[in-house]
């Protein structure tokens, strides 16, 4: 029983120490210059890709950028009158992918429209559908 009892110690504090690694690699990742840190950084992020799955290791800086660019535009065309609060947003390399859920037909074409107007944007998929007004309450 004894035993048991240091096992799990020993096994509480090695799942401690790792996250306190995984938390030193991630401070360590926005360090700058040669630190222990940056090293630290290094091997995690290399650890970090290997167990990646295949569409999280696609996913790249420039494609969320390009993301939130669309996202930011698709915001400020609120002056037009497109309500963007339940539109999502999806970028690779380039081809953007618009869903979710509009009033309207117009709201499509505007949304599709601002989107085509960012800069880095190659192609629009809209998948945007109609909402049902059944069912609907709020602002939806």
């Amino acid at each position: 029983m004894n035993m048991q009892m240091k096992s799990r110690g020993a096994l509480r504090f090695v799942a401690a120490a790792m996250c306190v690694a995984a938390g030193l690699s991630a401070h360590g990742a926005y360090a700058q210059g040669g630190s222990e840190a940056s090293a630290v950084s290094a091997t995690a992020s290399a650890s970090a890709s290997q167990h990646a799955t295949p569409a999280v290791a696609a996913s790249s800086g420039a494609d969320r950028a390009l993301a939130a660019s669309v996202r930011h535009a698709l915001k400020a065309a609120r002056k037009q009158g497109l309500k963007s609060s339940f539109i999502r947003v999806r970028a690779r390399d380039g081809a953007v992918t618009l869903s979710g859920v509009v009033a309207s037909e117009s709201q499509i074409e505007l949304a599709t429209s601002v989107a085509q107007g960012v800069s880095g944007v190659r192609s629009v998929t809209t998948k945007l559908v109609i909402r049902d007004d059944e069912g609907i309450k709020g602002s939806q």
